[in-house]
Order: structure tokens, then C-alpha cells, then sequence
């Protein structure tokens, strides 16, 4: 299954620009990552789609150890650039399909999955594939968090024309939701001020309930712990919550 044509297109030097209000974030989302995980313990964490390895690089600081996938050339290149003698001998980047995962069995204690970066594509067995292959990487009752936007409230937002200016580019997005196949489909147009080629590119992404995403991770053998409404691990609230973290474990049977 080859990576979906827009991949390197929409996942670039642009995209740590699109995000910063979400790095912000950050400080904040590693003190809660680090209370799911525990402490850190000899099988590594898998950060799949790693990006610039936002949350791998501080991980592998705080001493555990971490294998990292995405498949953004531009974030894994970017991401081993950061890389010491020191921080090799606890992290590496891979480039991957996470659909396909290129490790063995009961490899991984524990994987995180950030910042919506789930239900890419149009074939909605593709998730399917993606828990499948999680499910084989963790060990017995690894833990795995699923963070999701709250489509619940945000797909209201999500359906429209839409315009929003950055240091160095204005973005125009035509957003069109398809809620028979709970698909947001997205064109989005980059017009930079230092006069370079518009950057044109489209991408789709399916939207999750809290019912659907439970049903979809318990027919792949996982275990819903808990959904929190943000990274301060307050209750999921299906009309005010920005997030719907899943935090779930690997059934044992």
C-alpha cells in the first residue's frame, strides 16, 4: 500500500507553521504523557506519526526509550537532525506506513498516536489495519492513547470557506464534510508573500464519535480505559471538549 499522493504535499516546512498553536501545547501534553506511561521500563514507546519528534525528542530526555514512525520525510529528517550520540542510544525515526508496521510481535510497552493523525483515507478499513498492527506490536496489555479532535463539536466548524493569514503565508481552505461516509474533505491553498508558487494540496480525514472509535478499538482487541476531554485528563464532553483522548489497553485474551 503505497503512501496516500498528498502525504509529502500537505505534511512539510509549512505544517510547523500551520501548528503553533498547538506546539504550545506541548509542556503540557509530555506531563500527561508521562503520567500514562509510567516509568520508563525496557521495551520502548512507539510515537507513531512522529512528526519533527514534538514528543519523542523530550521522552527520550526524560529516559525512556522510543522508536518513532511517520512518513513525512521532510518531519523525519527535521527530526534526526535533533539527534545526539546520546539521544540515539534511546530514540530512533523510521519511515513507515503505519498500516504496514515494520516491527515484531509484543515489541512495544506502551504507543501514543497525537494530535489527530488517525482515519486518513477513504477506505475506512484502513483504521481497521492500523489497530490490527498495533494490536500485534504491543505486548500484553500495552497501553496505547488515541488522540483525537472532538469531531463531535468540531465538524460544526469544519464546513465552509475559510481564510487565516500566518507570518508568511495566508491559507484559503475549502472544507466540505460527506456524513454519509464521515469524511471532511479538505482543499487547502497556501499563498506565500515572498511571491513562490501557490501550494495546492487536498486531503481527507474521517471524523470518530466516542461510540464508533469504542466499538472500532474493542473489535481489535483493545480495552477503553478512559476518554478525556483535553490533556488535563478532565472528562470527555461530547459538546464543549477540544479533544477526545482515548487512553485503552491490549486485551490479554
Amino acid at each position: 500500500m503505497p503512501f496516500p499522493q498528498w502525504f509529502d504535499e500537505k505534511f512539510g516546512p509549512h505544517t510547523i507553521e500551520l501548528y503553533q498553536d498547538e506546539i504550545c501545547h506541548t509542556p503540557r501534553q509530555l506531563e500527561s504523557l508521562k503520567a500514562f506511561l509510567g516509568p520508563p521500563g525496557e521495551k520502548p514507546v512507539l510515537d507513531l506519526c512522529c512528526g519533527w519528534g514534538r514528543h519523542a525528542l523530550p521522552l527520550a530526555r526524560m529516559g525512556y526509550t522510543v522508536v518513532g514512525l511517520d512518513g513525512s520525510s521532510y518531519f523525519l529528517e527535521k527530526a534526526r537532525s535533533e539527534l545526539n550520540n546520546q539521544r540515539k542510544r534511546r530514540l530512533s525515526f523510521l519511515r513507515g506506513d503505519m498500516r504496514i508496521l515494520p516491527f515484531q510481535k509484543d515489541s512495544f510497552a506502551a504507543a501514543i498516536h497525537m494530535y489527530t493523525s488517525f482515519g486518513y483515507g477513504t477506505d475506512p478499513e484502513d483504521d481497521r489495519r492500523v489497530l490490527n498492527e498495533l494490536n500485534w506490536v504491543l505486548q500484553p496489555r500495552g497501553t496505547y492513547l488515541l488522540d483525537l479532535i472532538n469531531w463531535t463539536m468540531a465538524r460544526k466548524a469544519f464546513d465552509g470557506h475559510y481564510e487565516e493569514s500566518y507570518p508568511n503565508f495566508d491559507v484559503v481552505e475549502e472544507c466540505r464534510i460527506d456524513p454519509q461516509r464521515n469524511l471532511l474533505r479538505m482543499k487547502r491553498t497556501l499563498l506565500y508573500r515572498d511571491g513562490r508558487k501557490p501550494h495546492l494540496y487536498n486531503f481527507e480525514i474521517r471524523m470518530f464519535d466516542r461510540m464508533s472509535l469504542t466499538r472500532l478499538l474493542e473489535e481489535t482487541c483493545f480495552e477503553v480505559l478512559d476518554v478525556w476531554g483535553d490533556f488535563d485528563c478532565s472528562p470527555y464532553r461530547p459538546q464543549k471538549s477540544y479533544r477526545m483522548i482515548t487512553v485503552c489497553r491490549k486485551r490479554s485474551d
